[in-house]
């Protein structure tokens, strides 16, 4: 982590940076002790690069940054000329089709910012609400798009050179994001959009609910990033005026989400609508500036542990060796059924994190971290009081 001094500074600057977008205007000079690389990396690693690096680019720079901020400024907002495009196709084609679809998140997001290059986004993510995929997957094959796999609760396809496009089945896993996947399931939240048969929208209340649940489910796997907090500045920006309040602070206590997001509108609020930061949001603006879009795989034991470590106690080490029930039935799902073998379950677990490289290295990052660290991140998980395992 930087500093205290770097990370207010930092702070500061990078509201700055994305305001100074937003109002169309050249951003003060970067602060002496901030370096260009460092703003480049954050810019990188949180796919805000319209955002910080085109912001930079009003400034007198060295033409050596220069030339390599406006080559990835340029490559983003092709990409994102693309998306939209591709999307705004894909759903002409499903209504067409009779498929039932809801494009979700970034393309939305995308309508609101001042243009829809500062919104960066991964993918163009679909809902599809189909008992079969199999019409939907011949469209997408007709649009060019191969399939590479299926996760959880998605299948992932791609499109070259680099358009990926997730379709959903359900909005959440019903394994690990139980709480947020029976909410979705037993309600249908979605209506029509105007002028259609078969695509589908969420209200204003609903969008944000489920922008809220969608960052809160990447925070407790991994952590995410501020660009999150931006999507929720500019929401509330347009909307915050016409929002009903009352249900979505009901809806809200329904997910166990009200604390994670009163701190992340305070902290949209802090990095850009200039209030004064607590020690607290230092902490959790450092940690997400850390965690780059979707964060770390290290950083997935947090709100597991906290949660555990208030139910049954412990250290970090004990739990890590030996999880609660509820995080061992995300990944041994057989433990529903056979509660009494979960020993033999964490045996397996940790030959599986013996023989796997990836997990080494994600447990050396977790034991070897400074135990203030360990102490900080305990206090934003318990802060913002997730419980996905409901």
């Amino acid at each position: 982590m930087q500093k205290q001094v770097k990370k207010t500074q930092i702070m500061e600057y990078l509201g700055e940076l994305v305001l100074s977008q937003f109002e169309k205007r050249t951003p003060a000079p970067v602060p002496e002790g901030i370096t260009l690389e460092m703003l480049e990396d954050i810019a990188k690693r949180g796919h805000m690069v319209y955002l910080i690096l085109g912001a930079l680019l009003k400034l007198e720079l060295p033409e050596e940054y220069a030339n390599r901020f406006r080559g990835q400024v340029k490559n983003s907002i092709l990409q994102t000329l693309m998306q939209v495009v591709e999307a705004r196709s894909l759903q002409q084609k499903f209504e067409q089709a009779g498929i039932r679809n809801q494009v979700l998140k970034g393309v939305i997001l995308k309508q609101l910012y001042p243009t829809p290059e500062m919104r960066e986004m991964s993918d163009i993510d679909f809902m599809l609400y189909e008992e079969s995929f199999e019409k939907a997957e011949e469209i997408l094959a007709k649009a060019g798009y191969g399939k590479l796999q299926e996760v959880k609760h998605h299948a992932v396809f791609l499109k070259q050179p680099n358009l990926i496009l997730e379709a959903h089945w359900a909005l959440y896993d019903k394994n690990v994001d139980k709480g947020q996947y029976q909410y979705y399931k037993d309600n249908f939240r979605v209506v029509q959009t105007p002028g259609t048969q078969y695509t589908y929208e969420f209200s204003k209340e609903d969008f944000y609910i489920y922008m809220i649940a969608h960052m809160a489910k990447h925070f407790y796997e991994n952590g995410c990033g501020i660009r999150n907090v931006a999507d929720i500045y500019i929401y509330l920006k347009e909307y915050d005026s016409v929002l009903d309040k009352k249900y979505l602070n009901t809806e809200l206590q329904k997910l166990g989400l009200t604390k994670f997001e009163e701190h992340m509108r305070m902290l949209a609020e802090i990095l850009l609508g200039k209030k004064e930061a607590t020690e607290f949001y230092n902490q959790l603006f450092d940690y997400m500036v850390d965690c780059g879009i979707y964060g770390k795989g290290e950083n997935g034991v947090w709100g597991q542990f906290v949660k555990d470590q208030a139910e049954r106690g412990g250290s970090l080490k004990t739990w890590y060796y030996f999880p609660g029930i509820e995080y061992m039935k995300e990944h041994y799902p057989w433990l529903e059924k056979h509660t009494w073998l979960l020993p033999v379950a964490w045996v397996m677990r940790g030959i599986n994190g013996i023989m796997n490289k990836g997990k080494r290295e994600k447990k050396q990052q977790v034991f070897s971290m400074e135990q203030e660290k360990v102490e900080t991140l305990q206090n934003i998980y318990r802060s913002l009081q997730l419980n996905f395992r409901k």
